[in-house]
């Protein structure tokens, strides 16, 4: 699972992490400089306090991680390291300060001394080797090809051939482009200087191991979404990290920060693993918040449904048929935003047409109806906020959705998906998704699609909880909501 990232990732992660503990270390001995370190040792807690340290460090690295600390075009620029380490440090503090309020008795955590002094050493010392001696050792390794990473480009137009100039034109990076990938032009056809063409696409596995590639960057545009798809398949079965730098994918940099190879976007693509592990603890969260979620809301739900009786007539709750994972339809519940018996023909040929034209109109961006006649007062309200899919919470304890995934669709959407529109649900829906947080009537339908592969793709849990926390000021906001 962990080959898809570069051996260097690693050492600069057990370098933070030792910087952390020893930063630790230092603020410890120096706040209790009058005890001997066998009377440290031998002190009430030692062992507990010590695996708590350790542990904490561990979570300070996911955190790092979160601030992109790790990304190459991160960690060769001074200021925005910077930048990101001052970040880290600070909501790793929080995060310290909030578990050591609930467990008293540790003199270390407790003391403000110790505090202090360990921010202090460890902002200098990951500064300090991180742009001063990491940054230089990596570029110098760069140059003198101990470090190297061997590159295969897929694919020979316009994008590729950026891609390529980019990365052979700067020795800094460690990139070797060995060859790029073509399915139409003839084997050693020369694109860029002295390099050519390799080989077809499938090829791919065997060209891999020949070259002893790492890397893959499939940078080919002029293409289908559905052609592309069936490229990243084929790459992601070998054994070199796949990215992707097609300007079929242009939202995802454009919606999410991602690592850039000298100025140049690359969207990692990482094998799909069917992890047992990450999906029973998807499960074992998804009810746990969806319970805590309905006793906490139990008064705004009973608030909004006297609302809903009292502007018109009809039941509290709407359930329609919805298509989930795979394609199997679910009863979907909402509050009713909509006049009891309309006729969803208006709905409905306005979603066929939409998706049938890729969901553009001549801005580029998700047509929307907008002052639907169905929809009551009230119900603009619940919609604006997103307050109507709440109810949605029943069907997250059922199993037919999850707090975090793409969107269920109507089964007359489904009727004109495209195949690879319908790989968007080759997992379990959402209540709100990649999608929701990122501008949603600002996206067309095809950039819809590709935000949710990318979370498919990228699923975990620390990009469930980002999702969840961004959703929250976009149903405050009433951001993109209709």
């Amino acid at each position: 699972m962990f080959n898809k990232y570069p051996p260097y990732k690693f050492i600069l992660a057990f370098a933070d992490l030792a910087l952390l503990l020893i930063s630790f270390a230092l603020a410890v001995r120096l706040r209790f400089y009058e005890l001997s370190i066998s009377e440290l040792i031998n002190k009430d807690f030692f062992a507990l306090q010590a695996i708590f340290v350790f542990g904490y460090a561990l979570i300070w690295i996911v955190i790092f991680q979160h601030f992109h600390l790790y990304k190459i075009n991160i960690f060769l620029s001074v200021a925005d390291q910077i930048l990101a380490i001052i970040k880290s440090l600070i909501y790793g503090l929080v995060g310290m300060i909030v578990i050591s309020f609930f467990i008293k008795g540790l003199d270390w955590t407790d003391s403000r001394a110790v505090t202090f002094y360990f921010i202090v050493f460890s902002f200098v010392s990951i500064t300090l080797f991180r742009t001063v001696i990491f940054k230089n050792l990596f570029t110098l390794a760069a140059q003198k090809k101990i470090f190297q990473r061997k590159v295969l480009i897929i694919g020979t137009d316009k994008t590729a051939k950026m891609v390529a100039v980019q990365l052979e034109m700067d020795d800094s990076h460690g990139f070797h482009v060995v060859g790029f990938i073509d399915d139409k032009l003839p084997k050693d056809t020369r694109i860029f200087e002295d390099i050519k063409v390799v080989g077809k696409t499938n090829r791919l596995k065997n060209l891999v191991k020949r070259y002893e590639v790492e890397e893959i960057i499939i940078a080919q545009s002029e293409i289908t979404h559905q052609q592309l798809l069936e490229i990243i398949d084929r790459a992601k079965d070998t054994s070199a990290t796949v990215r992707l730098a097609s300007e079929l994918y242009n939202i995802i940099p454009e919606k999410v920060l991602v690592e850039k190879y000298l100025g140049v976007p690359v969207v990692l693509m990482p094998q799909n693993y069917d992890s047992v592990f990450f999906n029973v603890y998807k499960r074992v969260f998804d009810v746990v918040v969806a319970s805590l979620a309905l006793l906490v809301l139990s008064i705004p739900f009973l608030l909004i449904a006297v609302l809903i009786k009292l502007s018109s007539k009809g039941g509290i709750f709407y359930n329609q048929t919805r298509i989930g994972k795979d394609g199997n339809p679910f009863k979907f519940y909402k509050f009713r935003t909509m006049q009891m018996n309309n006729d969803d023909s208006i709905h409905r040929e306005f979603v066929q047409e939409l998706i049938q034209q890729n969901g553009e109109n001549k801005n580029g961006e998700i047509k929307k109806i907008t002052d639907d006649p169905r929809v009551t007062t009230i119900g603009k309200l619940l919609r604006k906020t997103s307050l109507d899919e709440l109810p949605q919470l029943f069907n997250v304890i059922k199993g037919d959705m999850s707090l975090v995934g793409p969107r269920p669709c109507m089964p007359y959407e489904w009727d004109v998906y495209e195949k690879w529109h319908q790989r968007r649900l080759s997992v379990i829906p959402g209540c709100t998704g990649l999608w929701q947080v990122s501008g949603r009537s600002a996206v067309d339908f095809n950039d819809m699609v590709i935000l949710d592969l990318f979370y498919i793709d990228n699923m975990s849990p620390l990009f469930d909880l980002k999702i969840m926390f961004k959703t929250i000021p976009v149903m405050l906001l009433g951001k993109g909501g209709y």
